[in-house]
């Protein structure tokens, strides 16, 4: 585990230390590591943070020991927490929709958030370790808020050629949503979405129905199950920490599998 500090040029994108995380073999060879990024990075390794802890770094050397995932570099970026977290809010809002909690604070910032992520982060992981750095073989993640942005960040850069999207609030941004509904599908994209069947309603909508409508609406726009999109629903699951890191596993298998996890 390492930690690294990248600059922003950006008043509204705070500079922040990222964790990476390296696989075994990393030290004992010379070869090239695709990379898969995490948003809200304070929950993501150990020890976690007040909402719990993904632990995964332990599920990464789990599946990768397995088989089930190739050998990959973990990066973590930790959120803007300013403000009770409505600072958050913003960075990971879309641009076409207003800060739920906050409207006064405007339209979402996750544009300016990308080119941070992309033209500060990822450009320095790049140099600094033996990345893989071609869409093919980068990764995004993230839950909740965290998980909309992901699915964006798929949508609307170049970067990312699998996106992990945990518990996506959509509630949160009703024009992208409305936008993904009635969009069409971008090849190159691997999208594993999921959704905990007892995760909470809320005033504009409920998380469950929300995600089942998209996924409806992602599987008519041409992506196949299975192949270039996964469904998986979490029996039981609330909208926490425990219940991502359960279900972990499996988008790693997807987003980035390993012999044994292609082979099924």
């Amino acid at each position: 585990m390492e930690t690294v500090f990248f600059e922003s040029d950006d008043a509204l994108i705070p500079s922040r230390e990222v964790r990476v995380w390296l696989p075994p073999g990393y030290d004992t060879g010379d070869e090239m590591y695709p990379v898969l990024y995490f948003h809200d990075g304070q929950n993501v390794f150990r020890p976690g943070g007040s909402f719990g802890c993904w632990f995964a770094e332990d599920a990464a050397l789990e599946e990768i020991k397995a088989g089930r995932m190739r050998e990959s570099i973990l990066v973590v970026i930790p959120n803007n927490e300013a403000d009770m977290g409505k600072a958050r809010m913003t960075e990971y809002q879309p641009p076409s929709d207003l800060n739920p909690r906050d409207p006064q604070r405007g339209n979402g910032i996750c544009d300016r958030y990308a080119n941070f992520l992309v033209g500060k982060v990822k450009s320095g992981i790049d140099a600094k370790y033996r990345t893989l750095s071609d869409t093919e073989n980068t990764a995004v993640a993230g839950a909740s808020m965290g998980g909309l942005v992901s699915l964006w960040l798929g949508l609307n850069t170049e970067a990312f050629g699998a996106v992990g999207v945990f518990s996506p609030a959509f509630w949160t941004s009703p024009n992208f949503t409305q936008s993904l509904m009635g969009g069409s599908k971008k090849d190159g994209l691997r999208i594993y979405l999921d959704m905990g069947t007892k995760e909470q309603g809320n005033l504009s909508g409920d998380y469950w129905e929300d995600a089942l409508a998209v996924r409806d609406a992602l599987l008519a726009q041409g992506y196949i199950e299975g192949e270039n999109f996964l469904w998986n629903p979490g029996e039981g699951d609330e909208h926490n920490e425990k219940a991502w890191a359960k279900r972990l596993p499996v988008a790693l298998r997807f987003m980035l599998p390993g012999e044994k996890a292609a082979a099924r």
